[in-house]
């Protein structure tokens, strides 16, 4: 559940912190498909809101 833990927003050192993970980065470099699905997330609500605001 690491992934829920950072689309809800915990900072990734502590998400890291409770993996027992030396580094953020190695959080980051196994979950970094979460983070990218919910940037093409975010992108695509933000395209349907500039869509309905023109």
């Amino acid at each position: 559940m690491p992934g829920t833990l950072l689309l809800a927003g915990v900072p990734v050192h502590v998400v890291a912190a409770r993996l027992g993970h030396a580094d953020p980065a190695i959080t980051l470099r196994v979950y970094a498909h979460v983070i990218r699905s919910a940037e093409v997330a975010a992108a695509d609500v933000f395209a349907r809101v500039m869509n309905e605001a023109a």
